[in-house]
């Protein structure tokens, strides 16, 4: 191709990404990130409690008022403490420390919103419990709630507000959390294990005894956070890499749609919209470390072709979380807290070829979850989750 046509596509690439630049919005956080605070272990959560918006920070918990144009984000508690995530009972807040690195404190309670604190942090966390992501709050009771370590703590639960702590599993998840609809239901899923095995146990009475689900997903195609269709338990999704993964039977069955034209996208943040279920929203980030979204309109049977957000202030710029006020996306990244336009995002996307696993995973697997190579021998295997005899 001759040199100037090259340019001209250059051109009209740029003026594109710059177009498409204005649907993410900057809510002016300006928190920078340090290098010792990045990557899977550190993925800082934000909550919108009515009109308020409080993120998590490497500072301390803000808060901003996203009713008002005009107002400026304020230091509410916890100053100079980098955290993941909290929970709150009235006045009452528990917080999670960032604890990539063993930090004996890590468990902050206070009685007054965050501005004194104790360290409540278990003896038998201590000195080992790094990479806990985050706080999982039972939807009716503010006391109960679920953390888990990424590494060799396991799963936990409280019913004391974090006082005490029970083991419920030996899992080791990224993400875990109640089932809105029915809390009776925990789950526990992992992206990005080392051995790039898809993890998903369920539990559907507390924690008691749980159901291993991970042999109905492709090995590769890893599972994030979970979403739950706001009225229908049945229904629930979550991402993976460069994939999404689906129940319609309240998570006894899975189907894993590969996005044909989506190469390699952690897709960690799933939610169906507040007021239309049938309209779903992934958030994620490419390889190169820019962000992205993508929804689907027709309750996740099919996808639009992933929106991909050109700006990029950071190295890797990471999503660490998503949540929806009104009409609007809210996405937590390294760089800022960025608002998105729902109608926009759904106008600026168009359709995208969704392939089902069966079409490029062909895993067998033996009745202990082994994975078998080659061409496997005669007698009962498991592909895609199901038994099948040979």
């Amino acid at each position: 191709m001759k040199p100037y046509r090259l340019a001209i596509l250059a051109l009209v690439a740029f003026a594109t990404m710059a177009m498409q630049g204005q649907l993410f919005h900057s809510l002016g956080l300006g928190i920078v990130t340090p290098n010792d605070m990045v990557g899977e272990w550190y993925q800082p959560q934000m909550h919108v409690e009515g009109d308020i918006l409080f993120v998590c920070t490497n500072q301390g918990l803000y808060s901003k008022d996203l009713s008002n144009d005009e107002s400026e984000w304020q230091l509410v508690g916890f100053e100079g403490i980098p955290l993941q995530d909290y929970v709150r009972r009235g006045e009452d807040v528990l917080a999670l420390r960032h604890c990539y690195y063993v930090h004996s404190e890590f468990l902050l309670l206070s009685h007054d919103g965050g501005k004194t604190y104790e360290d409540i942090t278990p003896a038998f966390f201590k000195g080992r419990g790094y990479a806990f992501l985050s706080l999982e709050q039972h939807p009716t009771d503010p006391n109960t709630m679920l953390t888990s370590s990424c590494y060799d703590c396991g799963m936990f639960m409280t019913t004391d507000f974090g006082q005490t702590w029970n083991k419920l599993a030996v899992y080791t998840p990224e993400y875990t959390g109640f089932h809105p609809l029915n809390p009776e239901i925990i789950y526990e899923s992992c992206g990005e294990h080392l051995d790039e095995i898809t993890d998903l146990h369920i539990s559907y009475d507390g924690g008691h005894t749980w159901q291993n689900r991970s042999l109905q997903l492709p090995h590769y195609l890893g599972i994030y956070r979970m979403a739950f269709h706001p009225t229908d338990p049945n229904k629930w999704i979550a991402g993976g890499n460069h994939c999404v993964h689906s129940t319609n039977d309240n998570g006894q069955t899975w189907n894993a749609q590969v996005l044909y034209d989506d190469y390699n996208t952690p897709w960690r943040y799933a939610a169906y919209d507040n007021e239309n279920p049938d309209i779903v929203y992934m958030a994620g980030c490419s390889r190169g470390g820019y962000m992205k979204l993508m929804c689907s309109t027709d309750g996740g049977r099919t996808w639009n072709r992933p929106y991909l957000e050109p700006i990029k202030t950071t190295p890797d710029e990471f999503v660490f979380d998503m949540k929806q006020y009104g009409d609007k996306l809210l996405v937590y990244s390294q760089s800022d807290v960025y608002e998105i336009s729902k109608a926009e995002l759904i106008e600026q996307t168009t359709p995208i070829r969704n392939i089902s696993a069966t079409e490029e995973n062909t895993d067998v697997y033996d009745l202990q979850g082994r994975r078998l190579s080659g061409k496997p021998a005669r007698g009962i295997h498991i592909v895609d989750g199901k038994k099948k005899v040979k």
